[in-house]
């Protein structure tokens, strides 16, 4: 048996809390707990959602958090609830000095799919003690979703699907339905045949609907849309995202039917590749690298700052080359930070576009020349209105010198649009190289756009003011 999401109001009202009403949820359960306010505690606890409290606990001190959980262990179901809907990350430090005796009655009541990903997260003593407690068929579950790939659509899926055989008729497929409440909440109606090969699906709906005797057969849609186990995570979230499905059928090899991804298990998905995404493109990896020892976050993040120090030190030499130059028009070298920031900023830019929607499906690695075009006109008109304004800028300065001014604004116009070809190009390279977009791009643009811009920079000048 498995916990289903139980209806309780939100605190201190029916709808879903504000950030405000979070926060003082999140006070009010700091307060108590260091009062010792134990019935006032047990009061809160039990007007909030499962979802809440477990988002207000992460926002807690351990041995805080640590205190509620155990209050809440007295209650099986909502124990289950609070460590489905607790962070991944967390759920360790939570869970930290109980035993697989005492965690037992929660782990009954996990879907199977929230127990492997949170075995995963703990001490491997203590994730093998409650295994061994649960019961053959439950531990068989879990072990083999945990078998899986965490990134891959097995490591996501649910074995708490519910299948029928293709021969039944409507009247006994609402019957077995009815007889198996606490299977994963249904959306759609899966049939296999004999073999538990996955022929058909039809809707509720159309069960519903159809004459009690009509054999499932005849009103399944044979042209099922399913992933193999091995597909990764981003696939799956995209086939979901296209389709607009509530849940996508996972089968092995053989076409046989051994799970299903539900729409919420995608929500995550989403979020967390996003999350993941941005980490990387700013250099501090994931959430573990950031919350985690010292050493791991300098560790993480010093090459990036590397690069950047290479950059630097690259685009240095390169303006003492023109040393002499600069000694002929002193003031070239005050508008060097401004190419090197816009070039750098138009990159990065281009660069979060595209790597977002390759994470998403909405760019398409192969359309690589159109990809570039609609960018490098989108910072074209960008460079037209800075290299005008720095332009005037060059020319106040100059003293009216608008040879000058043309100097600044074209090469900005120049440096402007490399960075978006730069930033646009390297991702899609990447994603058809089978390289991270999100972990490759970074480096590349932080080191080209100041080099070649500052070069860029100068030639330009150069030619304009014969220096």
């Amino acid at each position: 048996m498995h916990t289903a999401r139980r209806s309780r109001p939100a605190f201190g009202d029916a709808t879903v809390p504000s950030k405000d009403r979070q926060q003082l949820l999140v006070a009010s359960l700091r307060r108590l707990v260091r009062r010792g306010a134990e019935s006032h505690l047990r009061r809160i606890v039990q007007k909030a959602r499962s979802e809440d409290v477990a988002d207000a606990m992460d926002e807690l001190l351990d041995r805080e958090a640590r205190l509620v959980f155990g209050m809440i262990l007295e209650e099986p179901e909502r124990a289950a609830e609070v460590c489905a809907a607790y962070e991944l990350s967390s759920i360790a430090n939570l869970l930290q000095g109980l035993d697989a005796e005492t965690l037992k009655p929660v782990f009954a009541l996990l879907a199977s799919d929230d127990a492997a990903d949170i075995l995963t997260e703990l001490p491997e003593e203590l994730s093998a003690a409650i295994l061994d407690t649960l019961e053959d068929a439950e531990s068989d579950d879990i072990e083999e979703l945990m078998r899986y790939a965490e990134d891959s659509a097995g490591g996501i899926m649910s074995t708490d699907f519910f299948a029928l055989d293709k021969e039944l008729t409507a009247r006994e497929a609402i019957v077995q339905l009815q007889e198996n409440p606490d299977t994963e909440v249904v959306f759609y109606v899966y049939c296999v045949n004999e073999e538990g090969t996955l022929v058909g699906v039809l809707s509720l709906r159309q069960l519903l609907l159809v004459r009690p005797s009509t054999q499932l057969k005849e009103v399944m849609n044979s042209d099922v849309i399913s992933v193999p186990v091995t597909m990764d995570q981003e696939e799956v979230a995209e086939i979901v995202a296209r389709y607009d499905l509530l849940a996508l059928p996972v089968s092995d090899e053989f076409n046989k039917l051994v799970g299903i991804i539900t729409v919420d298990d995608v929500i995550d998905v989403l979020r967390d590749e996003a999350t993941e995404d941005m980490m990387l493109m700013a250099g501090v990896g994931d959430e573990d690298a950031v919350q985690g020892s010292t050493f791991a976050a300098f560790r993480t993040r010093i090459p990036w700052l590397l690069a950047a120090v290479g950059g630097g030190l690259g685009a240095a030499l390169l303006i003492g080359r023109f040393e002499d130059q600069l000694a002929k028009a002193a003031v070239l070298a005050a508008f060097i930070p401004i190419v090197m920031g816009l070039g750098g900023n138009v990159g990065v830019q281009a660069s979060t576009i595209v790597v977002r929607g390759i994470a998403m499906g909405s760019v398409d690695p192969t359309r690589f020349f159109s990809a570039i075009f609609w960018e490098a006109r989108v910072a074209f008109l960008m460079a037209i209105v800075c290299g005008g304004v720095a332009g005037l800028a060059a020319a106040f300065l100059g003293g009216g010198d608008f040879r000058l001014a043309g100097a600044v604004s074209s090469s900005l116009l120049v440096v402007m649009v490399f960075g978006a070809l730069l930033g646009t190009s390297v991702p899609m390279l990447s994603q058809r190289l089978g390289i991270d977009p999100a972990v490759a791009t970074g480096p590349i643009l932080t080191t080209s756009i100041d080099l070649v811009g500052v070069f860029l920079y100068f030639l330009i000048c150069i030619a304009w003011l014969d220096l």
